[in-house]
């Protein structure tokens, strides 16, 4: 009894200490996150007075807490192909910058070219591409330079450049034989049709010659596009445009169809990855008489630096989203804007008729200032890709937009997002004009290209194949104006934003041609 009722109070005593000592371990730890959280509160807040930071304006949310209702509103407006025009429209309401909340999370809006310059530029490492990004797209592309950062984004851009360098982005001989059989493939004078089905196909005909040697040769074999593979990738990058929306609960969207697009779409990627990997890639022989057999593939380019079919298999992904729907798109609303446009298209004309006819050398196609001038127009109206964002790796400040004035700057902490409209920015009336939202590529006598101009954003991040993209857009309008007097719009409507992979004619481009005798 004695050894009993010594060993009971003891375990008790073990007990009670072991429940104090935790309840004292949660206690410190609660503690120390309020301090630290404190702390950082204290030092920020020193941080924003040192900078003499001011808050910006906020969207009048009628859910304080998530931000519900913007959310319910970005997505009415995507189902309604207003998207970019709600954003344009709450600039207009707001200011040039202000402050919104995206599922509990405040995030900056601002469409100021010196917070953009800030933002790409000057203060460049301050940013990365962010969680939201990555998650949103991580089925479809990987971890390819469009998801990375850091030193891994570094090396990956090195790595894109030197193989555009070396496989030599003017290739204008490659745009010729497209440019042939986009002007084969188009119907007979005076029918009706859809200009825009055309040059989707001679974008993803330009696009897979150039990144893999082999052509989906889609100008005379429709269905090799056509054949559900176009609306795939369609429905693939939109759905995931959707999982940027939701952030972290993007699981809540149904994902089969999205997952089923995913497959079908690296299948039509890993195909030209296999045989890159199979293929012996030896160095061109200078003597050699058959032209084709000297030309450097960019696919073997980049397999030369990485021999993981994976990292190659999403590395062309990416580029293969980039090269064919940036330079459709830009395609399907030039020629929407032209088609509606007679003048605009007789000045076109007039000025490549200095070419007699002949296929353009790189120095003659960048003289054409005129064609010049209409596709910096178009970029300006409708940029392919409309909007983009960054998420601050560290506590960091843009340099206006806060205050009543809008004149003093704004603190960006550490995690917070800032999005930005191109959009919005390209249609500013205080920038561009009262006619800021009408086709006029006269204003290019005069305008510069700065920090309110960014099609291809700017600074390191800008698109690494922006060049070959404009030379292929340029080169096709060219030809196109050597061979048809008149491209006539039958549309009875005006432009219509789309939900596409890039900013385009919902409508397409309804057009006749009238060649040239």
């Amino acid at each position: 009894m004695t050894a009993e009722t010594g060993f009971v109070p003891t375990m008790l005593s073990l007990s009670s200490e072991r429940a104090y000592l935790w309840v004292w371990a949660v206690g410190a730890g609660v503690v120390a996150i309020f301090v630290l959280y404190l702390t950082k509160c204290i030092s920020r807040r020193s941080f924003a007075y040192a900078h003499g930071c001011q808050a910006p304006p906020r969207y009048a949310h009628q859910d304080p807490f998530l931000g519900l209702d913007s959310l319910r509103d970005s997505m009415q407006a995507r189902k309604s192909d207003r998207y970019f025009r709600r954003e344009q429209q709450l600039h207009q309401i707001y200011g040039n910058t202000f402050s919104s909340l995206l599922l509990g999370s405040w995030m900056v809006n601002t469409i100021e070219p010196k917070n953009l310059e800030v933002l790409f530029s000057t203060r460049f490492t301050d940013y990365e591409v962010g969680f939201r990004r990555r998650n949103a797209f991580a089925p479809l592309f990987g971890k390819s330079i469009f998801q990375s950062d850091g030193a891994r984004w570094q090396t990956l851009r090195s790595q894109l450049q030197l193989c555009f360098s070396r496989v030599q982005t003017s290739q204008l001989e490659l745009l010729e034989g497209h440019c042939q059989r986009l002007l084969a493939a188009l119907p007979p004078d005076n029918q009706h049709f859809d200009l825009a089905l055309f040059l989707h196909r001679f974008a993803a005909d330009v696009s897979t010659d150039f990144l893999f040697g082999e052509s989906i040769n889609s100008l005379e074999n429709p269905q090799n596009l056509d054949g559900g593979a176009l609306k795939a990738f369609a429905d693939t990058h939109s759905t995931c445009e959707l999982r940027w929306l939701l952030g972290s609960m993007s699981w809540i969207w149904p994902q089969r169809t999205f997952r089923k697009n995913v497959r079908l779409t690296h299948r039509f990627i890993q195909r030209y990855v296999d045989a890159a990997l199979r293929r012996e890639v030896t160095p061109p022989g200078k003597d050699s008489d058959q032209p084709n057999e000297q030309r450097i593939l960019f696919i073997d380019q980049l397999r030369q630096r990485t021999q993981d079919p994976t990292a190659l298999r999403d590395e062309l992904t990416t580029l293969y989203f980039a090269g064919t729907d940036a330079p459709a798109a830009l395609l399907i609303n030039l020629f929407f804007v032209l088609s509606k446009s007679p003048d605009v298209w007789d000045r076109v004309r007039s000025e490549v008729q200095s070419l007699g006819g002949k296929s353009p050398d790189l120095q003659q196609l960048k003289g054409l200032r005129y064609v010049q001038d209409c596709i910096r127009e178009c970029l300006r109206l409708y940029p392919p890709q409309p909007s983009n964002s960054r998420v601050a790796i560290r506590d960091t400040i843009l340099p206006t937009g806060g205050g009543p004035d809008g004149s003093s700057p704004v603190l960006v902490p550490k995690g917070m997002m800032v999005h930005l409209s191109v959009y919005a920015l390209h249609h500013r009336k205080d920038l561009w004009g009262e006619d800021a939202d009408e086709f006029r590529p006269e204003r290019w006598s005069y305008e510069k290209q700065t920090w309110k101009y960014i099609p291809f954003l700017g600074g390191p991040r800008n698109c690494v194949g922006m060049d070959f993209g404009l030379n292929e857009v340029a080169y096709a309008v060219v030809r196109m104006a050597q061979n048809f007097k008149c491209i006539t719009s039958v549309d009875p409507d005006q432009w219509v934003e789309g939900s596409s992979i890039a900013l385009e004619s919902k409508n397409g481009v309804k057009v006749v041609l009238y060649r040239d005798a």
